[in-house]
């Protein structure tokens, strides 16, 4: 399924719904078109709402006793089938191209055997009733999701990524937020520095979710699914601010960095979503670079990028310098070009 193509509305269109119009024009009876059909009143529904199929005899007495010819209603009824064996065909594809088995394996949803059951699922999971709402959803002009739909690899994953970004919003449809606030959101970011230094998630998770809920931003770890490769994500729902991040990096140095480069978008570019990639992209480069200008500069204030300059390469008085600015070191050199600062020290050392 290729996320550039056009959004085109599946449906079909039983010819009972041709049948009941013609029959209201003439003023037909029920009794009279069931008749036609050959079927009792309480069975008239099932074959207008194409639970039962317009044979050669029913068209036939339809073209005597309603209006037009047999063939019109033979052909109006192969279409109907046609259209019903395509919404399927693309129903099955959509399913197929969701990572259910890890979607079941992480809890989201309940494993299933049948096509029917999965598909039921994937519905109730995403919160839709047909595939092309999920699209319209997801995919099209006005989804979140369209900013990465010229992206070769994003057509690939797109699936994926939309259940991890999914499980993400559910998940924080259950923290209780204040209403989102971007100015007092950045003003607690730097007292968010000292969380850093807590080795432990299970310990700074919970105060890092406390904190950001007090500015209506509700922070959640997701596990990314097979075919997702996505490191976190930012958007704004409802009033409330989503910072999503990627279980794979809940590391020290990884996980705050990404933290704060989220934490930069949603103060710098509130007004979409952002979606980070774990490989290398080249989508929204401006934008990127000053959610990681940001995030540095949370992590080192810029007051303090000249002492951090003249440091000398020994590790005692790395640990120093980060503990008099409550920060992690890993978390810090996470943020510039490690490398090349170590190589410019031992250049002047």
């Amino acid at each position: 399924m290729s996320v550039t193509a056009e959004f085109c509305p599946a449906w079909a269109s039983p010819p009972g719904e041709t049948i009941r119009e013609l029959a209201q024009r003439t003023g037909i009876t029920q009794a009279i078109v069931a008749n036609a059909l050959g079927v009792a009143e309480s069975e008239l529904a099932r074959v207008l709402d194409g639970d039962l199929p317009i044979t050669k005899a029913r068209a036939e007495r339809l073209a005597i006793f309603v209006g037009a010819t047999s063939r019109f209603w033979l052909a109006r009824e192969a279409q109907y089938r046609h259209s019903l064996q395509t919404i399927y065909d693309d129903a099955r594809a959509w399913v197929s191209s969701l990572p259910l088995a890890d979607m079941a394996k992480f809890g989201w949803l309940d494993a299933a055997s049948t096509g029917a059951d999965k598909l039921d699922m994937a519905f109730a999971f995403f919160g839709v009733s047909s595939v092309d709402e999920w699209r319209d959803r997801w995919l099209s002009q006005h989804a979140g999701l369209t900013a990465y739909r010229t992206s070769p690899v994003f057509a690939r994953q797109g699936a994926s990524a939309a259940a991890w970004l999914r499980q993400g919003e559910r998940l924080a449809s259950r923290i209780s937020t204040a209403q989102w606030s971007r100015i007092n959101f950045e003003r607690i970011l730097p007292e968010l520095r000292r969380l850093t230094r807590i080795e432990k998630p299970a310990d700074f998770i919970p105060q890092l979710q406390r904190r950001c809920a007090e500015c209506g931003v509700a922070v959640v770890i997701v596990r990314t699914p097979k075919g997702c490769p996505a490191s976190g994500a930012t958007r704004i729902r409802n009033g409330q601010a989503i910072v999503q991040l990627s279980a794979r990096y809940l590391r020290d140095d990884s996980f705050w960095f990404t933290f704060f480069h989220e934490a930069g978008h949603l103060v710098l570019h509130e007004n979409r979503l952002f979606l980070e990639w774990s490989e290398n992209r080249h989508l929204d480069e401006s934008e990127e670079r000053e959610a990681n200008d940001f995030a540095a500069k949370i992590l080192i204030p810029p007051s303090q990028e000249a002492a951090l300059s003249a440091l000398p390469h020994d590790y005692k008085t790395i640990m120093r310098f980060a503990r008099n600015l409550s920060v992690s070191p890993a978390s810090w050199l996470g943020s510039f070009n490690t490398e090349a600062w170590c190589l410019g020290r031992s250049s002047t050392s």
